[in-house]
């Protein structure tokens, strides 16, 4: 009568014996490496997957390059976002409580407009240094965010963390000479600074006021633009006429000129008898102010220019 042979009584039943303590060390060790591993995947897949987030989790980003939010493209935003959901999830990072946005703070506004209490998030593993030039290209990359905002932006990139125009130019994909005509921006007049902020000039406009030398005329190049709705080739001719270059000796004239403004001063107050104030501007312009301490004064001087 043939043997039947035993089923099922594992490996040490086909070598025929128990296996080596160092094969059964070496299996543990291995097995124990593995769920380590799965451990640490599973929990960085918690930290940095796909995650439904309460709205008052999240906070913004003190480091946003985006200074100016305008209300109405919010509304539009917001009302879309009551339609369709939000379609592209916000990028945050994990903060001492709940989560701090990286990119994605105009989607976060209009998602808390639109009364939603839960947003989806990609969370990320970020250095400070990551999630600045992550929030940076995200805006950069949007057309409504104004040329002073973006100027800002690329600044921010040199000051913290030392990075040169062209280290700029290569992170963000953009000319060396576009992040230095941005940069130009920053030091135009706080009046001129404004209206760029304020879109009533485009950045060609600001590129144009910003090769001017004078303070003065940098405001006035600007506000006249404004009023006169200049597009930038319109503004670059009216400066041409309006700011003529200088030769050296009107350049001469005007410091002779200058130099005599007090002796004309003197002149004007002995002759009449009245307090003048003498103005000298670039180009040969000024303005001549007779000052008055009471109405009897000012009936004099009234009185006197008619008589001339």
């Amino acid at each position: 009568m043939a043997k039947k042979i035993a089923l099922g009584k594992g490996i040490a039943s086909l070598i025929g014996s128990e296996p080596h303590p160092d094969v059964v060390n070496r299996a543990i060790a291995a097995m124990t490496e593995s769920n380590k591993q799965n451990t640490e995947r599973h929990n960085q897949n918690l930290e940095t997957g796909l995650l439904m987030v309460d709205i008052s989790q999240i906070k913004a980003n003190p480091g946003q390059p985006r200074k100016i939010f305008k209300e109405k493209e919010l509304e539009e935003l917001a009302d879309s976002i009551k339609e369709n959901g939000i379609l592209q999830p916000l990028i945050v990072q994990k903060s001492e409580v709940g989560f701090e946005i990286i990119a994605g703070e105009r989607r976060f506004r209009a998602a808390k407009k639109a009364g939603l209490t839960q947003v989806p998030v990609v969370v990320k593993r970020v250095t400070d240094r990551e999630k600045v030039v992550m929030a940076i290209i995200e805006n950069v990359q949007r057309s409504d965010l104004n040329c002073v905002e973006e100027a800002l932006a690329y600044y921010q990139l040199m000051d913290e963390f030392q990075l040169t125009q062209e280290e700029v130019a290569k992170k963000i994909g953009k000319e060396r000479s576009t992040i230095a005509n941005f940069l130009r921006i920053l030091k135009l007049p706080r009046p001129v600074i404004e209206l760029l902020q304020k879109d009533h000039l485009s950045f060609g406009h600001g590129k144009v006021i910003a090769a001017l030398k004078e303070r003065e005329e940098m405001i006035r190049a600007a506000n006249e633009a404004v009023a006169q709705n200049f597009s930038v080739r319109e503004l670059e001719a009216w400066l041409k006429k309006s700011f003529k270059k200088r030769t050296p000796a009107q350049e001469t004239q005007e410091k002779i000129f200058d130099s005599k403004l007090d002796e004309y001063k003197q002149k004007l107050e002995k002759q009449t008898g009245f307090h003048f104030a003498i103005q000298s501007k670039k180009g040969g312009a000024g303005a001549i102010t007779i000052k008055y301490s009471d109405t009897a004064e000012f009936n004099d001087i009234f009185e006197y220019l008619l008589k001339r």
